[in-house]
């Protein structure tokens, strides 16, 4: 049952069907409003009808040849007209009728005439059609036909005359006779003759003039309801759906296909735009909305594909950036000390050699960690002290490693920390930017301080780490070191980067640098909720 109804989950058959179903509906209530419209015209009036039942009915039976000169055309026409007016009246029970039944009670008189206005049948058949009939006896006949009055005379003009307008073609006199006549056509459709009836009693037919036959009187073939003409109104109303339902069907497949055809484009397009190809561009250049709509999406690729661009170059000046920082707090601290190390030696090389080679050793010893400081930052790597120990045990190695290399007595302390124990270990990022903070501090001090003291504690509470790294130093003012080097930057971007704040106090006797991070959450992003301090 599935598979039966899976074509109509595409919008295609969903669309025909939809159009589908509106003729199907429509075609209902259109034919209600037809056949509400056709009970509210009025009935054709009994004269009236008896015209439509000649003209449609009686006419197609009149045999074609209408010459009053010709002795066996005449006969043939009497005989026709005679049978016509006798099967008018009542037959056998069980019977149907064998002729067209006029809505009269009685037929007077029934002639045909030919294009010249000669009787050439009738009933009463004429006595004689010869030269030397008697005259009164002519005129006796003519009176008894109805034919010679001036009523009848007006109606058969008329006929002759073919007009448009029914009524015309019959009259009602004031005995209550009816006077009626229509045309007769040859095989090129020009009057070819008339035919002329005289009745007496019209019935209006109530049981024949209801809905169906006034419907029925519009269609091909109509004429008086007798029996056959519901059977004939289904055909049509069958036939009128089958042809909407087909046109409906084609238009709608019509219309489908060129809807989906439109919204393929668009998938086409957009799945390629997910794999990241931002080329392809919707070419519809309709002014629907399907046309907007595909001229907006081509819009919106053009500004993702400038976006990731941007993107890209600001990712690029952001490494250069983060490799710069690096390069300052390592290699540029450790080429320093590298420097003061050479310059000792070279200083006590005359007076005392031993000395000057042991600060030579040292100094290869701290190119050896400038190359793999440089190792490790071209392959995006933590610090060398970092790798394969927690921030403490490197803040202890890297405190004792630089208050031997400057000279400078330098004290690690680390109070209530569990650090690098299996549940509260910090997340990379933090021990890094503390581990930097630590250089560029102590680099700072090495350079700028004078001083002869320095201390690095580190602590870590509930809710941040906190690392203070102090000195005896002269001290100096904030606003005088604006604009020069990257140390301070470097410091205020590592911890703000992660939602830290750095806190820098200074006095004669006395600095005093702290950075606080959040341990454990990700606080990427909330640089600027964190308040800068430089006191």
């Amino acid at each position: 049952m599935h598979r039966l109804f899976r074509p109509f989950h595409k919008l295609q058959w969903q669309l025909s069907l939809s159009y589908l179903l509106v003729i199907v509906i429509a075609i209902p209530i259109l034919s209600g409003a037809g056949l509400a419209l056709v009970a509210l015209t009025p009935a054709p009036t009994p004269a009236q009808r008896l015209v439509r039942l000649l003209t449609h009915e009686v006419v197609p039976l009149v045999p074609r040849s209408l010459d009053s000169q010709n002795a066996t055309a005449r006969t043939r026409l009497n005989a026709w007209a005679i049978n016509f007016v006798l099967n008018q009246r009542p037959v056998k029970q069980g019977t149907g009728p064998q002729v067209p039944q006029l809505n009269a009670s009685e037929i007077l008189a029934l002639a045909i005439l030919d294009h010249a206005g000669r009787i050439a049948g009738s009933d009463p058949s004429l006595p004689s059609h010869d030269a030397a009939i008697d005259p009164s006896s002519l005129a006796f006949f003519l009176q008894k036909m109805h034919i010679n009055g001036p009523a009848s005379q007006q109606v058969i003009r008329a006929a002759f005359a073919d007009p448009q307008n029914q009524a015309d073609l019959v009259t009602t006199l004031p005995d209550g006779q009816t006077l009626a006549a229509v045309p007769l056509f040859d095989t090129h459709q020009s009057v070819s003759g008339v035919l002329f009836v005289c009745v007496r009693g019209l019935r209006s037919d109530p049981q024949t003039t209801g809905i169906l036959d006034k419907l029925s009187a519009w269609l091909p073939g109509s004429g008086s309801y007798t029996g056959n003409g519901l059977p004939r109104l289904l055909f049509y109303a069958l036939l009128l759906l089958l042809v909407f339902s087909i046109i409906g069907t084609l238009f709608g497949i019509g219309i489908a296909r060129r809807i989906t055809g439109r919204l393929q484009r668009i998938t086409v397009a957009a799945h390629a735009w997910s794999e990241g190809d931002f080329q392809v561009h919707v070419l519809d250049h309709a002014s629907d909305e399907l046309g907007q709509l595909s001229r907006d999406l081509n819009q919106m690729a053009r500004q993702i594909e400038n976006l990731l661009a941007t993107r890209q170059q600001l990712a690029q000046v952001e490494e250069r950036q983060r490799v710069a920082r690096d390069l300052h707090d390592s290699v540029k601290q450790q080429a320093f000390a590298l420097t003061l190390l050479i310059g000792t030696a070279q200083s006590r090389l005359p007076d005392d050699p031993l000395l000057a080679r042991g600060q030579l050793q040292r100094a290869g010893e701290l190119a050896d960690q400038i190359r793999q400081e440089l190792t490790a930052i071209l392959q995006q790597l933590r610090p060398v002290a970092l790798i394969g120990q927690h921030l403490q045990a490197a803040l202890r190695d890297y405190v004792h490693q630089w208050s031997s290399q400057t000279g400078i007595g330098c004290e690690f302390e680390a109070s209530d920390l569990p650090i690098g124990s299996e549940g509260s270990a910090l997340r990379p990022e933090v021990e890094e930017a503390l581990f930097r903070v630590v250089q560029e501090a102590l680099a700072n001090v090495a350079r700028h301080s004078q001083a002869s003291q320095a201390r690095v504690h580190l602590e870590q509470g509930c809710d941040q780490v906190c690392l203070r790294v102090a000195d005896n130093g002269k001290g100096f003012l904030a606003a005088q070191t604006a604009g020069d080097g990257h140390g301070l930057a470097n410091m205020r971007a590592r911890v703000e980067a992660l939602g830290g704040t750095l806190l820098i106090k200074s006095a004669p006797g006395e600095t005093i640098v702290t950075g606080c991070i959040p341990p454990g959450e990700d606080t990427q992003g909330l640089t600027d909720k964190r308040k800068r301090e430089v006191v």
